[in-house]
């Protein structure tokens, strides 16, 4: 029941996290979507995002594990199902895309877990799969904990296994969806893949999705023309990309990647903590509704929600919220 009800408060467009997909889920309310806006009377879209390469800590052999400043530390592919995390050790599960997240660092790389909660650099490469670290800003290690690369491009595809499973069945959907995103881009060829899967399928023109890269990572603003070339949308991806880029930052990328993409004509998404506050509260704070009509002002074509919407105590709050506040900028503007 909530569907028609996010509808009427202003949404436009559905994401289908792929992160999540799972048992019927997506089976379940794809149809529903469907079917309450044709009943509504309503034109709504809808963007499957597609999960990308995860980068994540393992398991720990016990308690959450102490990194004090000035620790030199193994960070390490573990060996096998036992190498886990403990004092002196941090391991990542070998993945193919972890693998190459090791391989890629050398000494004076930089490493940022939990969002950069906690900061490594590399002090020594001892081979492909094994770096000693210094800790340069300590804390509590728990599993599973993200991390983030900023100086280095991954050598690895930008779809995993499970993004192609997940591409193929948004690409068989009937009506089609109208947009997939692609995580973490990087260059150019990381939006090829997926078109050559829509190939693969015979997916006609004229029902092929829009392709929307998520620029999360500081390589795809190097490579942003090549990027631009193959999408017609694009998402301005501030969580990952404060991480990575720094917070001090985004805010100018947000404006250059806004400008860049609307010089080529492509549909604009500004994504991540645009009203967060409302995870917990009912109405948005002053600084939330100052960035969503500056969003408008600098020519983004929509603003999302991501946990105010999805796990937050007010998602229809959040929906008008983001919804009057885009509504007052676009009627001031020149």
């Amino acid at each position: 029941e909530m569907i028609p009800k996010m509808i009427e408060s202003g949404t436009d467009i559905f994401r289908l996290n792929c992160s999540h997909r799972r048992g019927g889920d997506f089976e379940r309310v794809y149809p529903l979507i469907r079917k309450y806006a044709k009943e509504m009377g309503k034109k709504v879209e809808v963007l499957g995002d597609l999960q990308g390469p995860k980068f994540r800590v393992g398991e720990l052999q016990g308690d959450p594990v102490q990194l004090n400043n000035g620790d030199v530390v193994d960070f390490s592919i573990s060996k096998d199902e036992s190498d886990t995390i403990r004092a002196g050790r941090i391991t990542m599960k070998p993945t193919i895309e972890q693998n190459a997240l090791v391989k890629g660092c050398q000494v004076g790389t930089t490493l940022l877990i939990e969002d950069g909660l906690m900061e490594v650099t590399v002090v020594e490469k001892l081979s492909d799969t094994e770096l000693k670290v210094k800790v340069v800003r300590g804390g509590l290690l728990k599993a599973r904990k993200g991390v983030n690369v900023p100086d280095i491009e991954i050598d690895c595809a930008a779809l995993t296994e499970k993004d192609i499973e997940d591409a193929e069945y948004l690409l068989k959907l009937d009506p089609p969806c109208e947009y997939i995103c692609v995580s973490f881009a990087q260059k150019r060829q990381d939006l090829q893949e997926l078109i050559d899967i829509m190939d693969r399928l015979n997916i006609p023109a004229e029902k092929r999705p829009k392709i929307c890269p998520k620029i999360e990572k500081p390589q795809a603003l190097t490579n942003i023309d090549g990027i631009i070339a193959l999408s017609e949308a694009l998402m301005v991806a501030r969580g990952d990309l404060g991480v990575e880029l720094g917070v001090n930052r985004v805010p100018f990328a947000q404006k250059l990647l806004i400008q860049k993409a609307k010089q080529a004509g492509l549909f604009v998404i500004t994504a991540t903590q645009m009203v967060e506050s409302m995870i917990t509260q009912p109405v948005p704070t002053r600084a939330e509704v100052s960035d969503l009509c500056n969003a408008v002002w600098d020519g983004t074509d929509a603003v999302m929600l991501s946990g105010e919407g999805a796990s937050g105590k007010y998602p229809l709050e959040a929906v008008m919220a983001e919804a009057s506040a885009v509504r007052e900028a676009e009627s001031v503007m020149h």
